[in-house]
């Protein structure tokens, strides 16, 4: 029996997809995301891709929307997660803590 994923709402919010420049807004904005990577890896049980799989995942290409997560913003998502303790490599997402 397959598992399905549920999105959080911010996932169906274009604006999501476009780092904010508050800075609040952004470290909750960031927050999300980071919530968001683990969970959808961990349902997945995919451990790593780089940066190039990441932006054609579905994680970072809501095709409904048509909106995607540019490079840039995955790269700062990512650097969240080193920062807090989920990777090592800056090229590549690892979601097990290190």
């Amino acid at each position: 029996m397959a598992m399905s994923f549920e999105w959080p709402w911010q996932y169906r919010f274009p604006p999501f997809f476009t780092l904010q420049p508050n800075v609040d807004t952004r470290q909750k904005q960031l927050a999300a995301w980071c919530s968001l990577v683990l969970s959808f890896c961990r349902l997945h049980k995919q451990s790593s891709m780089t940066v190039m799989e990441a932006q054609e995942s579905p994680l970072f290409n809501n095709v409904k929307l048509q909106r995607k997560l540019p490079v840039e913003s995955i790269q700062i998502v990512l650097e969240e997660l080193r920062k807090k303790g989920f990777q090592e490599r800056p090229e590549q997402l690892c979601v097990h803590p290190i």
